[in-house]
């Protein structure tokens, strides 16, 4: 049988828009199609709709569990009799878990599913966050939290990738920075939660675990909801017809896409022009055999490609990226309420945020004794909703304007602008300005969905759930960084944490110019081998 070469994703990118548009209205297809074009005779609507607002609930759940310690922590002080510097390391305990486990959940979302991983991970994880809900000390709170955020890290790691392959390349980007903006709407949920639930007075005792069930642990139930209203919801959602075209299972793929035009069309399933899909030579396939060698030669197999040849600089490009979003954005929303709150409290006239911060550390009263007080000023929660509010109109305006300017553009114009307003944060000697530079400053934040959608195109679909989540894993790696570095710096040479992280998503910015433009076309390198004609799953 002759081989007939089908262009793949990569080949589409080789074109220009004019193009990519003229295959998404092909009304005739020929009998075995590849999965790209099958995705352009879907369309594009509701379906894609529901399935964005799926992950963005999934991705809310993930932030709202991984900073909601920030605000359980000064409520918990008193029960769990905590310290300040025991109070910081477990703040951490989220991303430290993310850092030491999204690697095995990339492999394991490109060998067992998207889907899968989710379902598992989500489940176990709102199961074990219940029970830290309920711990009487410090070590089985830490135990049970690092544990729930173990499992956090599932779909933490793999939901861009599911986002992103329900989507056609022509509005890909968009509704990834969609999806993105829930990680905004989350930073405003959070701290409106907190405000409901935390002045709530709860005491009720548990004897036989020595415990009263105060306030602090209805909330750290209530941050975990949205992955339980996620996991649920995913339940009924198919597994992403990416990952099932590249494992070999072109019916179920085909089943999937049905149901997508069914949707976005308003027509029956069985109008759907395509009746056969090709099959990529490389295919994703799913451990056969057990055992940790088994294991760890799959994982070797699916991360040594990411650092060689033409796909390295792609990777430390992205994972470099990654590393001072999630630095800045995450490291100084740790210190946000005290930085709020410092400012909120502050009598004197006009000054800088260092100058007040340095009044505050030195003022009677700031030791470093901690007080039996689970009480928060109510300025702190107006200001983290309406900074929350910015950081998630952000998003939704990448969403629109990436389609016209494209993510290069963006990401040059978002971080350039970004990283100047955190130096000028540091500069502004009027607090109402210097705030306001300094919510700017974290609006960097909003370039991590539109980043993963870079990463998305960039790799092959054997690689690329890995290729996140390798980049994620940086990206807490940058959080763990920034949040000791900036606490450490607050209190020794605050300004100077605003000139490092200012410079960072400075130099982000500047490498953005390596990356592909719109019209650019996409490494060749990279590509997906071209594929037999191997018709699978007639309608």
């Amino acid at each position: 049988m002759a081989t007939k070469l089908t262009p793949t994703l990569d080949d589409l990118k080789d074109k220009n828009l004019p193009e990519i548009i003229k295959m998404e209205k092909k009304e005739a297809y020929d009998n075995s199609t590849t999965l790209d074009e099958a995705m352009f005779a879907t369309g594009f609507g509701i379906y894609n709709i529901l399935h964005m607002l799926l992950s963005g609930l999934i991705l809310m759940g993930v932030i709202m569990q991984s900073l909601a310690l920030g605000y359980v922590l000064p409520a918990a002080q008193c029960d769990l009799d905590l310290t300040l510097q025991q109070r910081g390391w477990l703040a951490a305990i989220p991303f430290s878990a993310i850092i030491l486990t999204s690697y095995f959940w990339g492999w394991l979302a490109d060998t067992r599913g998207r889907r899968f991983v989710m379902l598992f991970s989500m489940l176990i994880s709102t199961v074990f966050a219940v029970l830290a809900s309920f711990s009487p000390e410090i070590i089985s709170f830490a135990v049970l939290s690092f544990t729930s955020a173990v499992f956090m890290a599932g779909p933490s790691s793999v939901v861009y990738t599911y986002l992103g392959e329900f989507t056609n390349l022509r509005h890909r980007d968009k509704i990834v920075a969609f999806g993105s903006s829930f990680v905004g709407i989350g930073t405003i949920l959070l701290p409106a939660v907190s405000w409901l639930i935390l002045p709530i007075d709860i005491s009720l005792p548990i004897n036989f675990l020595k415990i009263t069930y105060r306030s602090w642990r209805l909330l750290v139930i209530a941050a975990n909801l949205p992955l339980a209203i996620g996991f649920v919801l995913l339940l009924f959602a198919p597994e992403s017809p990416k990952f099932l075209n590249a494992s070999g299972q072109q019916e179920a793929c085909l089943r999937v896409l049905r149901q997508m035009y069914a949707v976005n069309k308003r027509l029956p399933e069985e109008n759907y022009p395509i009746k056969s899909l090709v099959e990529e030579s490389h295919t994703i396939k799913a451990l056969e055999s057990s055992g940790l060698t088994a294991v760890f030669k799959s994982m070797k197999d699916q991360t040594l490609p990411l650092f060689q040849v033409p796909l390295l600089k792609w990777t430390l490009l992205i994972c470099f990226i990654q590393f001072g979003l999630f630095g800045t954005t995450n490291g100084y929303y740790v210190w946000f309420p005290t930085i709020l709150n410092s400012v909120a409290n502050h009598d004197g006239g006009s000054a800088g945020i260092c100058a007040i911060l340095d009044a505050h550390q030195k003022s009677p009263g700031n030791g470093t004794d901690v007080v039996c007080d689970d009480t928060m000023s109510t300025t702190t929660f107006e200001l983290s909703i309406y900074i929350g509010l910015v950081f998630s109109s952000m998003y939704i305006i990448v969403g629109f304007l990436v389609d016209f300017m494209g993510k290069k553009l963006i990401l040059l114009l978002v971080l350039s602008s970004t990283g100047l307003s955190g130096i000028g944060a540091h500069l502004a000697q009027n607090q109402n300005i210097a705030v306001v530079l300094f919510a700017v400053f974290q609006m960097c934040g909003a370039c991590i969905g539109l980043t993963n959608a870079v990463t998305v195109e960039l790799f092959p679909t054997k690689y690329r759930a890995m290729a996140i989540c390798l980049s994620m894993m940086m990206g807490r790696v940058g959080s763990m960084a920034g949040s000791n570095l900036i606490g450490m710096f607050l209190s020794t040479n605050c300004g100077l944490s605003f000139y490092i992280f200012g410079g960072l998503i400075l130099t982000c910015a500047l490498l953005c110019f390596t990356l592909p433009g719109k019209s650019d076309s996409a490494p060749k390198s990279i590509k997906t081998d071209l594929t037999r004609n191997q018709p699978h799953g007639s309608a």
